[in-house]
């Protein structure tokens, strides 16, 4: 019996029990590391690593790049003469066990990266089967949706968002697109991890809660964890899904913050209330000037915020609980001794 519980990423990737049951290929080895999975928590984060690996070669990996792989690795084993004259006959054993032992990790990866390139590559966008349809969910400004996930995980929707699933879960993983601002109660799946997928970010969780924030018109991307656990990484392009760089590990109330600038992701702590308050109708204002202000104003209700007044820089505190547009801005006004006037969707302020 292997010992799995010291099993490296590296283990996992070319075990080729592993493997099948990744690939649902054998239900005795589904059936096995289902349970195993279960049983030892504290692996996730290894297990979630060697799943990701896998899961991104997949789909990145073209035929001729996989020739090209075949091709350098021949070459280097030419390279390695085992009759090299130069070596002792006690050595020459163990070099040729080290040789054949690298030539079965390479061929077996690079053979299963192949036909899961072979498999997916009619579908490389999607992430799902050819024939899984995609769903697409807009919610406009002013408004938010409740939607119900095909493995029955449920997503609230903020306004001005856009949220892309297929119709079914079919593959290795539950991966979805968001863009716009999101609160995930995710069902835990140990066999199938759950990839959200932003134009900055990427989140891959087993069974969790948490509010990510990716608008494509703001600075920084947010990812709240309010339970469970998360791994948060860095990617250039949301297509090929490469990670750049070192990834977070969050854990409840715990965020992760990505500065489109800066290119920086760091942790830290969050405001319950400011992060995911907006659910329960709570809008916070944090020192906010006029932009941010503008800003929020635009997404939850639609309304075009104008400033005619003297004070251009002015900055504002407050929490508001289920109140409507006007009472806010009579706040705000209020506080810096100023004016407004409503016109339809818009508010002035003089």
């Amino acid at each position: 019996m292997k010992d799995y519980l010291s099993y490296t990423v590296e283990d996992f990737v070319t075990d080729e029990s592993y493997l099948r049951y990744y690939f649902k290929e054998n239900e005795v080895d589904i059936q096995f590391w289902t349970e195993w999975i279960g049983l030892h928590p504290e692996k996730l984060d290894i297990i979630i690593s060697a799943n990701n690996y896998i899961d991104a070669f997949s789909v990145r990996l073209p035929e001729s790049e996989f020739q090209k792989e075949q091709q350098r690795f021949a070459q280097t084993l030419r390279g390695l003469s085992l009759d090299d004259e130069s070596l002792t006959p006690g050595l020459r054993r163990p070099v040729r066990r080290m040789i054949g032992v690298a030539a079965a990790i390479i061929l077996l990866a690079s053979a299963t990266v192949y036909v899961i390139w072979q498999k997916n590559r009619a579908s490389v966008l999607s992430g799902q089967p050819a024939n899984i349809a995609m769903i697409e969910k807009y919610v406009p400004k002013g408004q938010r949706a409740n939607i119900i996930l095909p493995d029955g995980s449920e997503v609230e929707l903020n306004a001005d968002s856009k949220l892309t699933y297929p119709s079914k879960f079919t593959g290795p993983v539950r991966e979805l697109q968001l863009s716009g601002e999101g609160f995930f109660r995710v069902k835990n799946d140990s066999a199938h991890p759950f990839h959200v997928i932003s134009p900055n970010l990427a989140i891959t969780v087993l069974g969790t809660s948490f509010n990510m924030q990716c608008y494509p018109d703001k600075q920084q991307s947010k990812v709240a964890l309010v339970t469970g656990k998360v791994r948060l990484g860095r990617i250039s392009d949301p297509v090929n899904k490469k990670v750049l760089g070192e990834t977070l590990i969050l854990t409840p109330s715990e965020m992760g913050v990505f500065d489109k600038q800066s290119l920086s992701l760091v942790k830290t702590h969050y405001d319950m209330d400011e992060e995911t308050g907006w659910l329960q109708g709570i809008i916070v204002f944090r020192d906010a000037g006029f932009s941010e202000i503008a800003h929020r104003f635009d997404k939850i209700f639609n309304i075009r915020l104008i400033n005619k007044s003297h004070k251009t820089r002015f900055r504002f505190t407050g929490t508001f609980s289920n109140t409507s547009p006007e009472e806010i801005i009579k706040s705000i006004c209020l506080s810096k001794q100023l004016s407004y006037t409503i016109n339809r969707n818009t508010i002035t302020i003089h």
